[in-house]
């Protein structure tokens, strides 16, 4: 039996911009659930006493994205997600936490430039898959990391509702 095809698409108006304004994350084994209806989170419930962390992010330096790989011959789909942030400092504390990172399996929500929340990881998790330490060259550069998640889901990230992620950095109850 085919999947049904449910809508089409048109061109609407040109509201989007790129770019990320903040990455939140939580470790994986901090949320219990995730209410979703039709690809929109409506809920998250985190352990009791746990929060998401909020990494602010300098304009025009985030990414995300979230790329479908098919096989016609294996009849399979999945979802390679990535989310890409740098962290503008290079000293014991940053460091301190890019450990920490390294270590964690974990849930991504990303505020976008366009006012919109998404979820990365939902189901089988991020880990850091690399990160470029650097000085620099120039005055002007970076001196500070580039942060690498991925992960593999059986779906497209997910949009997260306005009011969940206003309460991201609430801890659980």
């Amino acid at each position: 039996m085919p999947c049904v095809i449910t809508s089409g698409y048109t061109i609407d108006c040109r509201e989007n911009i790129g770019g990320l304004q903040a990455v939140f994350l939580a470790e994986f084994g901090n949320i219990t659930s995730v209410a979703e209806v039709s690809g929109l989170v409506t809920g998250i419930t985190k352990v009791v006493g746990k929060r998401f962390y909020k990494f602010e992010v300098p304009r025009a330096t985030a990414n995300t994205s979230s790329n479908a790989t098919a096989s016609e011959e294996n009849g399979s789909v999945f979802y390679t997600h990535q989310v890409v942030f740098p962290l503008n400092k290079r000293d014991s504390t940053t460091a301190n936490i890019v450990r920490t990172l390294a270590k964690n399996k974990l849930v991504a929500v990303t505020l976008d430039m366009d006012g919109n929340y998404r979820m990365y990881g939902e189901n089988n998790g991020l880990y850091l898959a690399s990160t470029e330490s650097t000085s620099g060259t120039a005055a002007g550069d970076r001196n500070g990391y580039n942060i690498t998640l991925t992960g593999i889901e059986k779906d497209d990230f997910l949009q997260v509702s306005a009011s969940v992620g206003a309460a991201l950095e609430t801890a659980g109850v």
